[in-house]
């Protein structure tokens, strides 16, 4: 008998015996768990429960409400970092966790948590650990895994298991997922039937704290994604689109000066039909000679305006641009502001900062603070400029609630304080940058629009399987909401569409992977 109508039998079971509380609400023990080479076999803590939900990876908590805890561990019963809580869930493309930590950590390093899954459900194959035979034991600080299948075992990365985590940033929650269909050794796909075990441990702390991990049954699943369209709503009044364009500092181009590349990026220009473009990475190029590849190469008007501020940071507008500034951010890692006549579009002026902080998390070293010390600063910098800007006091005579819109690729790798300071204001180097102050006309925080990825329920912006790192959240959109509604958002990454969507806007599936290591992010707003 297979082990699908094994199973389907013990739901059935299950069901009967329970009443119609339904799989999704229980955690019985099953009674068919295959002993494998392990005599006797350990059952899983807390029997096998399946939570099919619709779940967006965004490294927030809202869609996890309705659904129970999976296992919460006993308090500060280990040493260092405590594991408390986990959540499971899936669909019918990942499997998602929800991790819950005693304290903040900066998930991607400086951490030994690993997560033990146990795919084939068997405790007598695999890793012999937490009393599960674990096909794959994944260690998030050192982003690096094992595959033990057959008495062999082979390290495998994030792109072969197509694990992507949130946020990038410290924090006590994460969410992880696991594409179900990754197949990261020869020996065929991670998951090989509809039950699996979970566990979890540190150096000091495991969850469950009983040997056989937490069972979990891959049911049927197929919640809706909502699937934000390409093309812009009817309310739309203007649409901005933020670029790492990706230089190549060997070559000293920035990617849209390649003409293998070109074709891909026109066509993402193409799809989306951006008017204004913030370009980040264009360093050894001027703003004229982005004007012309965009003209000759890329498809853009040659009536739009284009500036340049700072060492990487280029804007292009279908509106006037009237003046620049640079704003002060960390010696060459400064920020860009750029004011443009969109009375056509809002009826008033946009003040638009183009942002690209410092990437990575070294140091410090030979003098220089860390690149967490430096990226801090540079937000510093912005929250001090459009402080300023609400006082009359900046380098622009703008009128009270003009609409500002701060993006670019923020590098949020570190500590979370940085994005909490460009969004609220709370600037840490005062007695550099002045007093903290809310960013938005009425005195509230800047909206993060948090985009997401069309036809995904993935919120990252950055994948570079090559990079030891998964895919991240590392390009962002902020607005003054108070005056400026946003409409509509998205990140488009063309492997994720469907092949009728990418036929019907011109795309192909590689023209993301082809142009850039990031994702370009697009926000349709109005005014208020």
């Amino acid at each position: 008998m297979s082990r699908r109508l094994l199973l389907s039998v013990a739901l059935l079971f299950l069901f009967v015996a329970g009443g119609c509380g339904g799989l999704a609400d229980t955690a019985d023990e099953r009674d068919d768990a295959s002993s494998g080479d392990a005599s006797p076999t350990t059952a899983p803590v807390d029997g096998y429960a399946s939570h099919p939900a619709r779940i967006y990876v965004d490294g927030e908590r809202g869609d996890w409400a309705e659904l129970p805890v999976r296992h919460t561990d006993a308090p500060n019963d280990g040493e260092g970092v405590d594991l408390e809580r986990v959540w499971i869930a899936h669909d019918d493309e990942y499997l998602f966790l929800r991790l819950e930590l005693g304290e903040a950590v900066n998930l991607q390093e400086g951490n030994d948590l690993t997560l033990y899954l146990d795919t084939d459900d068997n405790p007598g194959t695999g890793q012999q650990a937490l009393g599960l035979g674990a096909e794959l034991a994944w260690t998030f600080g050192e982003r690096s895994g094992r595959v033990v299948r057959n008495g062999d075992a082979e390290e495998v990365t994030h792109a072969a298991l197509g694990f992507t985590s949130l946020p990038t940033v410290t924090s006590e929650t994460f969410e992880v997922a696991f594409d179900r269909s990754a197949a990261p050794t020869d020996d065929g796909a991670l998951f090989e039937g509809d039950s699996l075990r979970v566990g979890l441990s540190t150096d000091g702390d495991r969850l469950p704290d009983a040997d056989g991990g937490l069972g979990y049954v891959l049911s049927d699943a197929d919640p809706p994604l909502d699937a934000p369209p390409l093309d812009a709503p009817p309310a739309s009044a203007l649409r901005m689109l933020s670029y790492n364009s990706v230089n190549d500092f060997d070559r000293e181009q920035s990617a849209i000066f390649f003409e293998t590349r070109q074709p891909s990026f026109r066509r993402i220009f193409d799809a989306t039909n951006p008017g204004v473009i913030a370009f980040q990475e264009v360093y050894d190029q001027t703003a004229d000679q982005v004007a012309a590849v965009a003209d000759e190469a890329l498809g853009l008007p040659d009536e739009w305006d284009w500036a340049k501020q700072g060492q990487d940071l280029v804007l292009g507008s279908r509106y006037p641009i009237l003046d620049t500034h640079t704003i002060p951010g960390y010696e060459n890692n400064v920020s860009g502001a750029f004011l443009l006549d969109a009375d056509d579009a809002l009826g008033t002026d946009l003040l638009v900062v183009n942002m690209h902080p410092p990437c990575c998390n070294y140091g410090p070293d030979d003098g220089e603070p860390s690149r967490n010390a430096q990226r801090q600063r540079v937000v510093d910098g912005v929250v001090a400029f459009l402080r300023d800007v609400k006082q009359g006091d900046g380098p622009f005579d703008v009128p009270p609630k003009t609409p500002i819109v701060v993006l670019g690729d923020m590098n949020f790798v570190g500590d979370a304080q940085q994005p909490r300071t460009l969004r609220t204001g709370e600037i840490v180097h005062t007695d550099r940058y002045g007093p903290p102050a809310a960013p938005d006309w009425d005195g509230s925080p800047l909206l993060d629009t948090r985009p997401r990825q069309v036809a995904s329920p993935l919120h990252t912006t950055w994948i570079a399987p090559g990079s030891s790192f998964p895919p991240g959240r590392l390009d962002y959109a902020f607005v003054t909401d108070s005056v400026l509604e946003v409409v509509h958002e998205f990140v488009l990454h063309t492997p994720a569409l469907p092949a009728d969507v990418r036929s019907a806007h011109g795309l192909r599936a590689n023209d993301t992977p082809t142009a850039s290591d990031h994702l370009p992010v697009v926000i349709d707003v109005t005014p208020r």
